[in-house]
């Protein structure tokens, strides 16, 4: 089990990168240049493959961190992005990033993505990097709660790291790479699409972010896996 106070801790620790890495190293954790080109371009024309056309779509993007995504969806002419993430300093540099932009029609809120409330229905909600930093009760209370802001054609991304042949967790070990103790939990395929389908959204489609081969399959345990949930119908 995840102990919640430390992984906040920590990513409220990465807000102190922001001018010193890429404004994309700051949440997504890779320092090496050449790496960060190939993952941000490889990602990005991946997950935007799997897309209808998100001109005046309405986006919520949940775990945005500091809107490393949000951005994106801007730049493809979404009519309003709601960019919830629970790191209040993450929040403060999206809101500077935004403003710099001048990208007026993103709105970021502090909230822990389990506990977001709203009355509005979205077009597409987006779920990057982030059940892996949430305990099994946080999961399926966040999962619960879509149902309350999809209409029947929303789509739901789902962008998450994956255990490979089991769930596998690692548990305040310290990380060479980020010179500070990293915990994740990172649960199956099979795992993620229960607990969807629990709730009524059927998978749509699911595979590997990278194929096998690619240079960002860095652990034998886990792979980046991208899913794609629609309501049930019928």
């Amino acid at each position: 089990m995840l102990n919640e106070s430390k992984v906040k801790k920590f990513w409220d620790s990465r807000s102190a990168l922001y001018n010193k890495l890429p404004f994309e190293s700051i949440v997504n954790m890779e320092h090496d240049p050449e790496l960060l080109k190939i993952k941000v371009q490889d990602e990005t024309a991946k997950v935007f493959s799997w897309l209808p056309s998100l001109k005046g779509k309405s986006i919520l993007d949940l775990g945005a961190g500091v809107g490393q995504w949000t951005f994106r969806f801007h730049a493809q002419g979404a009519s309003r992005i709601v960019a919830v993430e629970y790191s209040e300093p993450l929040v403060e540099i999206g809101r500077l990033e935004a403003q710099s932009r001048q990208a007026e029609n993103i709105e970021f809120i502090v909230s822990g993505a389990e506990d977001f409330r709203s009355n509005e229905r979205f077009d597409v909600i987006f779920i990057s990097g982030l059940f892996v930093y949430l305990n099994d009760r946080q999961v399926e209370t966040l999962i619960s709660n879509l149902k309350n802001v999809v209409h029947d054609d929303t789509i739901i991304m789902l962008r998450d790291g994956t255990g490979l042949a089991e769930r596998y967790e690692i548990n305040n070990q310290f990380s060479e790479l980020l010179q500070t103790e990293y915990s994740a939990l990172y649960r199956t395929a099979q795992e993620y699409k229960a607990v969807f389908k629990r709730v009524g959204f059927e998978t749509l489609k699911d595979e590997n972010m990278f194929p096998e081969g690619h240079v960002l399959n860095k652990y034998p345990e886990t792979r980046l896996r991208l899913y794609y949930f629609g309501k049930c119908h019928g």
